[in-house]
């Protein structure tokens, strides 16, 4: 009986899951070339073609589909496995793949990673940084935080909040001698805004009771903190950012917090994992470092809304209160894993 190369066929899932040769070869940490073998030994052996191919991308066929389905899943569990046993052997090495946003790698991730390299020497850490939600599998990540400011798209990957960013509004010096100092959050309605990537209105809160909405058009809409942090030191505009990202700007004078008496509604940040019975050593050695470097575990403090006319924004640029909002109200978090930033 002829032997089953079962690495072709696990090059051929990676390959699925990328969409192209050569990523999926990267998946499977064997040189394009061997990817390109290994399928074609497999649509050999199986008399039928497994992918439509063009200059830019490839596309599996129906047959190939059928077999990814079918095989997919018993690789699947061979890497959990593989990960239940490695976690076992409660030995921290090799490499961890991490997805992150700038701002968690800088403010929260970068000190607890310091930490667990000293920990574990023989461990290492390959970080890419992104704002999207990545698909763990399809890009071979061990974990990925999340940033959000509502609730994580649907996922099928385990998940678990571990930070609350809280936000505020910070202006330049020269921007409020300008423009004069804002009393209430109606007073910044006409005021520059340098904004998130999807930054339609700012939230303002009160003894965790969101008061207030204003309309925002951003003229400077970024993801990157940086920038926006840059932009505002530079008395282009107000912004809201993390107090502990702008704690030394304020310091020095260069911004203020605009305000003090509101917050805005903070920035979740969760962390995905595969849903595995075990989680790896490195994970779970990971997580533990961050419970003790970022702070504490302690149940969050829910935010409540204004009304729905004014989470959608007023179209003519005028804030709204509510003038029903409870500043005693709290409403119940989705996780008590909360560690407040």
């Amino acid at each position: 009986m002829k032997t089953i190369e079962w690495k072709d066929w696990e090059i051929f899932c990676r390959v699925v899951e990328a969409g192209t040769f050569t990523h999926g070869a990267e998946l499977a940490e064997v040189p394009k070339s061997s990817a390109s073998a290994a399928i074609a030994r497999l649509e050999a052996q199986l008399g039928g073609r497994l992918f439509e191919r063009n200059t830019r991308r490839v596309r599996v066929t129906e047959q190939g589909q059928r077999l990814y389905e079918r095989v997919a899943p018993h690789f699947a569990a061979l890497r959990e496995i593989s990960a239940e046993a490695a976690s076992a052997s409660e030995q921290v090495s090799g490499t961890l793949r991490i997805a992150t946003p700038y701002e968690v790698g800088s403010q929260h991730l970068a000190p607890s990673l310091s930490r667990l390299l000293t920990l574990h020497p023989n461990l290492k850490v390959q970080i890419d940084v992104t704002w999207d939600q990545p698909d763990l599998l399809k890009h071979g990540y061990d974990l990925a935080f999340v940033m959000t400011n509502t609730t994580l798209h649907d996922s099928s990957f385990a998940s678990k909040r571990v930070v609350l960013v809280e936000r505020a509004f910070y202006a330049a010096p020269s921007l409020i001698q300008a423009r004069g100092l804002p009393r209430s959050p109606s007073d910044l309605n006409g005021w520059p805004v340098i904004g998130n990537a999807d930054d339609r209105h700012w939230e303002f809160v009160q003894d965790g009771a969101e008061v207030a909405v204003l309309p925002v058009d951003p003229r400077i809409r970024t993801h990157n903190a940086e920038i926006r942090l840059k932009a505002a030191t530079d008395g282009l505009g107000v912004a809201r950012l993390s107090p502990k990202f702008v704690d030394e700007q304020v310091r020095q004078g260069q911004l203020v917090r605009v305000l003090p008496a509101y917050a805005s509604s903070p920035l979740k940040v969760y962390v995905l994992m595969p849903a595995r019975k075990l989680m790896p050593a490195a994970v779970r050695a990971l997580l533990d470092v961050m419970e003790h470097t970022v702070g504490a575990a302690a149940p969050a403090r829910g935010v409540r809304r204004a009304g729905k006319a004014e989470a959608k924004g007023d179209t003519k640029g005028d804030i709204k209160a509510d003038p029903k909002a409870d500043p005693k109200a709290d409403i119940r978090s989705d996780t008590k894993a909360d560690i407040k930033a």
